[in-house]
């Protein structure tokens, strides 16, 4: 059954556009805190990432979070920072983190950040700001990889900074695994397997992840590896954790527009 999904064929979207693939999983899923795969707890999530990053920037800037689904780590940046934007291509997720993860500080806005006319109007109308991504990069195409973290960098200008979290192909395998073993025991999961056939491309490596933000011309302040803890539960009870690499950057200069 379709439930209206664009149709994938070998991990891509045959519409050859990331939009309607994610408007219908958002749509399709159920509409409840915690349904989507990685939406985590942010004691668990961004808090952990705040400790990564805070040290490197200007706190007086706007905080974007880029992919904000359902709005659960912005409203916690909300907490931390005066003026926090949650930025996503999907209408039904922004429907739902506005109705859910509202803030007097929050704003949602959609944004796709491989329009380059969107991202510079973005960068117009609200300056340098600092960004923050989980799992948005590793779902592109290799050539779309470059051409978000160089989005990333028109975003923060000259004074921001950008922190990205993105899985591994250790983390591929491992769910691969995991949905080959135990897939109808593992909704959640499961879910993602449908859509995204375990991202839409092999994943960000180690090597690849602070090569593309190198490639974009940023300075990769620190990197190192994570834990992402999922909203999935093991038939042990245990909650489902996936390896992953994140990277602190900053634009070494403010990213051209044009790729």
């Amino acid at each position: 059954m379709s439930h209206g999904r664009p149709v994938v064929e070998n991990g891509v979207a045959m519409t050859g556009q990331y939009g309607p693939l994610w408007e219908a999983f958002w749509t399709d899923l159920p509409k409840r805190t915690g349904e989507a795969f990685w939406d985590c707890a942010p004691s668990v999530g961004a808090a952990t990432h705040v400790e990564l990053f805070a040290p490197f920037i200007d706190r007086t800037l706007p905080f974007v979070d880029v992919g904000c689904g359902t709005g659960t780590q912005t409203a916690y940046f909300g907490g931390l920072f005066d003026r926090v934007i949650g930025v996503d291509i999907a209408d039904a997720a922004l429907a739902f983190a506005g109705r859910h993860n509202a803030r007097d500080n929050v704003e949602y806005r959609k944004l796709d950040v491989l329009d380059l006319d969107e991202v510079t109007a973005f960068h117009e109308r609200f300056g340098d700001v600092n960004v923050y991504l989980s799992g948005v990069i590793h779902q592109l195409s290799p050539a779309d990889r470059l051409a978000c973290a160089r989005a990333l960098a028109t975003l923060a200008g000259a004074g921001g900074c950008v922190f990205d979290q993105e899985l591994t192909p250790a983390s591929y395998q491992y769910m691969q695994e995991l949905i080959a073993d135990a897939g109808d025991q593992l909704p959640k999961l499961d879910r993602v397997s449908l859509y995204f056939r375990i991202g839409l491309q092999p994943a960000a490596g180690e090597a690849e992840l602070e090569s593309i933000f190198a490639a974009a011309d940023f300075d990769v302040i620190q990197a190192g590896d994570l834990m992402l803890r999922t909203t999935e539960t093991m038939a042990d009870g245990t909650g489902l954790d996936l390896p992953t690499r994140y990277v602190v950057a900053r634009p070494k200069t403010v990213a051209p527009t044009a790729a």
